[in-house]
């Protein structure tokens, strides 16, 4: 890649265990920073890493799939939204402190979406159950830095970090669901200029120009690996069994 670049995988549309497996090769056995958008398909919910199962699918309307993040937070129904993941070095461009990402990235996100005529605010402080424990929806809960209106939250992420990387991944919201109901608002774009003003936020906040390339071998062999040892079963989305996240 060029200097002054970052790589732009293709957008992808798959189930949640794929995506999973696909985020955390990025993490695992990337090179350098990465951005990609993705779509789920079927819907499904995603816990936070340390969210009880059974509790959430408790809580949930019905029947629907459900997977388990390596990131934190609160359970998410993913659907009417535009996904991103950011896989990169800590420090450099991005601060040396996962804590310290949000602000700045989604500083850049709201300014990118003002342009492309969707003005949000930042949730100026932490709110909510923090714990997930009572109120089990992420969305439920804004976090200081979110992206919101006066009448729901519209985009939340959440990071990990290890060996010197770090992935931050998030939803865009276009619309709510059964779930969430009027805790979540939609941006008020369509996936198409969603997608775009992400990318715009996301190349803002990296100082770079995104540049399409396509999945390593590496990554591909490590998504792979990644989804039959832990997204392919219901040891981790049930009980957290399996690697390391």
């Amino acid at each position: 890649m060029a200097a002054g670049t970052v790589r732009l995988l293709p957008t992808l549309t798959a189930a949640g265990p794929r995506q999973m497996a696909l985020d955390e090769a990025l993490l695992i056995a990337g090179d350098g920073a990465t951005v990609r958008l993705y779509r789920w398909d079927p819907e499904t919910v995603s816990l936070g890493c340390f969210q009880d199962h059974d509790r959430v699918a408790a809580a949930l309307p019905g029947p629907m799939p459900i997977v388990r993040r390596i990131t934190g937070g609160g359970a998410i129904w993913h659907g009417a939204e535009v996904t991103y993941a950011l896989a990169a070095p800590l420090g450099g461009p991005l601060p040396a402190r996962t804590a310290d990402l949000y602000g700045p990235l989604h500083g850049a996100v709201r300014t990118a979406l003002a342009a492309a005529g969707a003005r949000l605010d930042l949730q100026p402080q932490t709110v909510g159950d923090r714990r997930y424990a009572d109120e089990p929806r992420c969305f439920a809960s804004p976090a200081a830095d979110d992206l919101v209106l006066e009448r729901g939250k519209v985009l939340g992420s959440a990071a990990r970090a290890r060996d010197g990387r770090v992935l931050v991944h998030g939803s865009l919201k276009l619309a709510s669901n059964p779930w969430d109901g009027e805790v979540v608002c939609g941006c008020g774009l369509d996936a198409e200029r969603a997608g775009a003003a992400l990318l715009a936020g996301l190349a803002a906040f990296l100082g770079a120009t995104l540049e399409p390339a396509a999945w390593t071998t590496a990554e591909l062999e490590a998504a792979a690996a990644i989804e039959r040892a832990r997204y392919g079963g219901d040891g981790w989305v049930r009980r957290r069994e399996g690697p390391r996240p």
